[in-house]
């Protein structure tokens, strides 16, 4: 062999060599949300096999067992012997960021390292984790999962941590369930969720058709599930307008619509209201609200709706002056129900506010003068969930080029009044961070992320990637490139864990092409 063709071999063999695992170059980690400190070794591999070692500093004594059922379900990594609480002058002096779900991730060749303020913290760290690692192949062959060598602390800025969603009856089984499990895979803590006619009441059967797929048992077991995964349920029952998950631009309504004889509950105009001065009316709710926050579990919040309520139409309601005061001592009335059983009232903010008034131009007010007295009349404890849907208020002075910061006058009056408020988002990415910064900067009680109709689609992973991060960072944004991607990564893990059959739940639709086309 002459010295050239030598050569060549050489060269070859060493393009081979760094093709298949001398070199590797991993990159950049997709974390949502972006985590606040993060550094790592995009040549240093760490893999996640059965010679890695966790160890976890953390006083809950589930955080272990928690790390352990999930390392195995997620990478394969068995064994109990290798995970292991830290000792107390190993890792466990570990600075954190301040706050109770505060936690620092280590990944070294070998070894995994997690230290937490608390199981919450932990949990963060392997979702953390599990979003950064991926797939190591021999050829065809699953290997196993591996990621670059890595150090990361990170806590997040707000306190609550919210996305609503709505359980609409055209929805596939267990497609909430996965909206639960990303709400959790990325670090909200709460997921206020809303029966449109799904709820099956064992003690008020009308309000739901009698395959509704939401049974008590069901409730129990995804708030079970919900408390595992680190997220609390939080279960509305709309106790003013939407009556009985009714929605005017529908015409639906959940209870009408099969029994006629329940009238009496409902406002003449529509049945859009339930008739507030009817007494079976008030107590029905009450009583309807006692078994909903029972039957997930008795979670610390619970959401009584209240938005776009119709104007009375019943003519002893009519005839309530000022019908804002019957309004105030119903919500009052609720509100102390779930007081004795623990949890605080949160309401949408718009029948609180008068439209018209100058004030809330470019904002969303319903309020009427029948409602004078309604704000007055209710209690302080009250969270208001103010929802503003636009892009960011602020932008460019077209006079002096200027950046106008954004500026929510409605969150600060809810705030000026006393109340909690947590900011109330929609569809719009520049808005989601414009709201999650002005919550941080104004230290409101945090962000409810609202999804509403648009569950599917590249539009809600948009908004759910974007209101993670502003809600995790206080309105700052991740960078992860197009987020369509790293989010059907994400949406597909956590239809492995699901065990999903279905190609209608897989991806961004249900479907490649409508039925429009095919019909054609």
């Amino acid at each position: 062999m002459t010295a050239k063709s030598l050569a060549a071999v050489v060269v070859a063999v060493g393009v081979a060599f760094r093709l298949f695992g001398a070199d590797i170059d991993f990159r950049p980690p997709c974390v949502v949300p972006a985590p606040m400190e993060m550094s790592y070794q995009a040549d240093v591999a760490v893999r996640l096999d059965d010679a890695v070692v966790f160890r976890v500093a953390c006083s809950d004594a589930k955080a272990v067992g928690w790390v352990c059922d999930k390392a195995k379900a997620w990478w394969g990594v068995a064994g109990e012997s290798r995970f292991a609480a830290a000792a107390e002058d190993e890792n466990a002096q570990t600075a954190l960021p301040p706050g109770e779900e505060s936690y620092a991730l280590s990944a070294k060749p070998g070894k995994i390292e997690i230290s937490a303020a608390s199981l919450q913290g932990v949990r963060y760290a392997m979702y953390t984790l599990r979003q950064i690692a991926e797939r190591e192949s021999s050829g065809s062959v699953l290997k196993g999962y591996w990621l670059p060598a890595l150090e990361i602390k990170d806590a997040p800025l707000l306190a609550f941590r919210g996305i609503h969603l709505c359980w609409w009856p055209e929805m596939p089984n267990g497609f909430v369930e996965r909206q639960i499990r990303l709400a959790a895979y990325y670090k909200f803590n709460y997921v206020v969720l809303e029966s449109w006619g799904v709820f099956r009441s064992e003690r008020h059967p009308q309000f739901a058709a009698k395959d509704a797929p939401l049974s008590v048992a069901e409730s129990r077991r995804l708030a079970a599930l919900a408390t595992d995964l680190g997220v609390v349920i939080v279960p509305q029952v709309n106790v003013f307008g939407h009556a009985a998950s009714a929605r005017s631009c529908t015409g639906k309504h959940a209870t009408l619509d099969f029994h006629p004889e329940m009238q009496p509950l409902f406002e003449p105009a529509g049945g859009w209201n339930w008739c507030l001065s009817n007494p079976d009316a008030t107590a029905v709710l009450r009583d309807y609200v006692d078994e909903v926050h029972e039957a997930f579990a008795r979670p610390p919040f619970f959401h009584i709706g209240c938005d776009e309520a119709d104007p009375p139409s019943c003519p002893r309601c009519r005839a309530s002056k000022p019908y804002g005061k019957l309004v105030a001592a119903h919500i009052s009335s609720v509100c102390d129900l779930l007081k004795r059983r623990g949890a605080r009232a949160m309401m949408w903010h718009d029948m609180l506010i008068k439209k018209g008034d100058g004030r809330w131009k470019g904002f969303y007010a319903h309020g009427t003068d029948e409602l004078d007295g309604l704000i007055e009349g209710i209690p302080k404890d009250v969270v208001v969930c103010d929802w503003y849907y636009g892009s960011d208020p602020g932008g460019q002075d077209k006079t002096g080029g200027e950046t106008i910061t954004a500026q929510f006058p409605t969150l600060d009056y809810f705030a000026a009044s006393g109340f909690d408020v947590v900011t109330c988002p929609w569809r719009s990415v520049k808005g989601i961070a414009a709201q999650c910064a002005y919550a941080r900067e104004k230290k409101l009680f945090g962000v409810l992320e609202t999804v509403w109709h648009h569950f599917r689609g590249a539009e809600f992973a948009d908004m759910a990637m974007a209101s993670s991060n502003g809600a995790w960072r206080g309105g700052k944004t991740g960078k992860c490139g197009k987020w369509t991607t790293p989010f059907a990564v994400h949406w597909r893990q956590l239809g492995w864990d699901m065990d999903v059959k279905d190609y209608s739940a897989t991806g961004y639709y249900n479907s490649q092409v409508t039925r429009e086309i095919l019909d054609r």
